[in-house]
């Protein structure tokens, strides 16, 4: 389920600072910390395990801001209402989530102030076996890499030959952990617009500074084709890697 936020700033300009995504996580905690400070302590620190692996289950957009301009400080709202979408396949989550926000009715980001003014459940795309997404943040997939002598992550790149299989994989994990069995096909293949891919370049990468954390993430439309369960976890809680610190939210074109 997917929950869309309108968003009123206190004051018109304001200040939005370029790498935000850490202060929405934030806000999201404390909405689920509004309505249950059990739930959100949980999903803080423990998460939905499977193997060493934890998954937050959800996922959310950047700020859709339509009018704005970009200046050293950061980004410049020049909007009335702007908006913010967060989704996850939990229903506890959801449910936690509206009561928060309702309850509360704004949100700090820094120091501006936005009032609540609209909570809007979207409605589900129709799945199918081939559909394509555009980016509403960007996507990461990290793998394990040794260099000189030291591991660290390397961030794969849109035309990466293991980007699709990684993904697929932390669909299935994803999948498995919400509805406690396999999807019915485990085939799933994704390809990023490749005329869109040539044209933009290095633009279509993000490096994201993430509390100190440089993540390197792909902002591009993409095609999958294959299970439709899979396909809709991805809608849900989110492609790739890193979904609860803002990575990974789709919306279907």
């Amino acid at each position: 389920m997917r929950l869309a936020l309108s968003l009123k700033p206190a004051r018109v300009p304001c200040t939005v600072p370029f790498d935000y995504a850490h202060a929405l996580a934030a806000v999201v905690y404390g909405f689920l910390d509004r309505a249950s400070h059990d739930y959100a302590r949980f999903l803080h620190s423990e998460g939905y395990r499977s193997g060493t692996k934890r998954f937050k289950l959800f996922t959310f957009s950047q700020l859709l801001i339509p009018q704005r301009k970009i200046a050293q400080s950061g980004l410049i709202c020049l909007s009335e209402e702007i908006s913010w979408q967060i989704s996850s396949p939990i229903s506890e989550f959801i449910e936690h989530l509206a009561q928060g926000l309702l309850s509360l009715g704004r949100m700090r980001l820094g120091e501006n102030e936005f009032g609540i003014e609209r909570v809007e459940v979207l409605p589900v795309p129709r799945f199918s076996s081939e559909m394509s997404f555009r980016s509403l943040s960007p996507i990461v997939v990290a793998v394990g890499s040794e260099r000189e002598g030291k591991f660290g992550a390397r961030y794969l790149r849109a035309g990466d030959p293991e980007l699709p299989e990684a993904i697929r994989k932390n669909l299935l994990k994803k999948f498995v952990l919400v509805h406690g069995q396999e999807p019915a096909s485990r085939e799933f293949v994704m390809e990023f617009d490749g005329e869109y891919v040539r044209r933009k370049g290095e633009e279509i990468y993000r490096l994201v500074d993430y509390k100190g954390t440089k993540i390197k993430a792909i902002m591009a439309p993409f095609t999958v084709r294959g299970s439709a369960e899979l396909i809709a976890m991805g809608y849900e809680a989110g492609f790739g890697e890193k979904n609860s610190m803002g990575f990974g939210m789709v919306e279907a074109v």
